[in-house]
């Protein structure tokens, strides 16, 4: 008899990626995952940290787990198990979820020192080393994309981030590995590979170097880039987004704030006019690249007058998706006890001040596209509609009967809205 094991993944790409390698290693355990309705032995919650929120999300999770499967070994991982290791309980704390075990770090090791600990272990399976890979039935039929990280750790310490703490000083994979890894992904039938990290830009061996290998690889169709900071983006990697056939015209520059006077308060290593360069430099090489952002509203400090410079900012830059972060403090960082604390409410209406600016500009990007043909990559199947993405990371989606999973196809754009772009297959 096989144990059973169901894990999910919060946070970003990277942590998406770290779950899918504690499924491998699972696999390569001798467990497999539940099926529908099936009680799992085993729990693995893959936690986010970055925010506050994050952290509660987690909790929120472990605690709807437990209810659900009472008996259910249940095992925290990732940046949340980490940030529990360093962290004491204080006066006031929500009542902790009872867990079964812990998983700061997803390493073949850890994994089977895990199961041995929680007795899932069965004696006759041979250690799998690093070499256990996950299989088909566990990545899920509908993936089209995969993620590859290429990079982990971070050395820069922002004030507010607590990731550098967590995750440690930056490590990169050696290009031969990863070259390896990809063609595994691409011999599953994916059609694009989401290049990730923590600190993307500070890979050790040449990031474009490693593109160019990964663009040779027969039958991949796409390489897609995550955040990178934007004072790592060299004319190198502009020239291979803007030339290289299987490169997608999208960067996310991550801006964090508008205003210079928050930016050397958050310690970011630029300033507006450095990050307006950048983006007028890549418009004029790449006029429809995509171009998303990170924004942090509600920084120690931020007064009105230097949100209303962020807001004016970024109405400029006519970012094609923002992610809105209100700022949460984060025990051990500058910026936790920094002077000028911003109140929750006022954090909330300046969120929503911004969600309404990249909603109309993420409108004004997609309306571009009307009347014009992009590829898209199809991926799921909605209440008649096919749901996809084209290479400058905008939302696509198409009335058909057809069978449009992991295809890409040519579709001309007939009308655009601030969700993304409806669209006509091609003939």
């Amino acid at each position: 008899m096989k144990y059973t094991f169901l894990l999910k993944s919060l946070g970003c790409k990277v942590s998406q990626y770290d779950g899918i390698r504690i499924a491998e290693y699972l696999s390569g355990c001798g467990l497999r995952q539940a099926g529908e309705g099936e009680t799992p032995d085993l729990y693995i919650l893959n936690g986010c940290a970055v925010t506050g929120r994050a952290s509660q999300k987690v909790r929120q999770a472990l605690r709807a787990i437990r209810r659900r499967w009472p008996s259910v070994k249940l095992v925290l991982a990732g940046c949340e198990a980490r940030l529990a290791e360093k962290r004491a309980p204080e006066e006031g704390d929500e009542p902790a979820v009872e867990i079964d075990g812990a998983l700061p770090y997803a390493t073949p090791p850890a994994v089977r020192e895990l199961l041995e600990h929680l007795d899932l272990l069965r004696p006759d399976i041979p250690d799998a080393g690093d070499e256990a890979h996950v299989p088909e039935e566990l990545i899920g039929s509908e993936r089209t994309r995969a993620f590859l990280k290429i990079q982990d750790g971070c050395s820069q310490f922002c004030a507010y981030c607590i990731v550098p703490h967590l995750r440690g000083p930056e490590t990169s994979r050696g290009r031969a590995e990863l070259v390896d890894e990809a063609r595994r992904i691409v011999a599953t039938g994916r059609r694009e590979i989401v290049v990730t990290g923590i600190h993307v830009g500070r890979y050790a061996h040449g990031l474009v170097a490693l593109l160019r290998e990964l663009s040779a690889i027969a039958g991949l169709d796409r390489i897609r880039l995550s955040s990178i900071e934007p004072v790592e983006v060299e004319s190198d990697l502009v020239e291979w987004l803007a030339t290289d056939p299987k490169a997608c015209a999208h960067l996310h520059l991550p801006l964090q704030s508008g205003c210079d006077e928050t930016l050397r308060a958050m310690r970011r290593p630029y300033d507006t006019a450095t990050f307006a360069a950048l983006v007028g430099r890549l418009r004029a090489r790449m006029p429809d690249i995509g171009i998303s952002t990170d924004l942090i509203v509600g920084f120690p400090g931020e007064t009105d007058e230097r949100f209303a410079a962020t807001l004016a900012f970024v109405e400029r830059q006519s970012f094609s998706r923002i992610h809105i972060f209100r700022y949460s403090t984060r025990d051990g960082t500058p910026a936790a006890t920094m002077p000028g604390q911003v109140p929750n409410a006022v954090k909330q209406t300046r969120a929503k001040a911004v969600e309404r600016l990249w909603k109309s500009s993420a409108a004004s990007f997609h309306g571009r596209f009307v009347g014009r043909s992009v590829d898209v990559l199809w991926e799921t199947r909605e209440n008649g509609f096919w749901h996809g993405l084209s290479r400058e990371y905008v939302p696509c989606r198409t009335a058909t009967e057809a069978d449009l999973h992991n295809v890409i196809t040519p579709a001309t754009v007939t009308a655009a809205d601030p969700d993304g772009c409806v669209t006509r297959i091609d003939p």
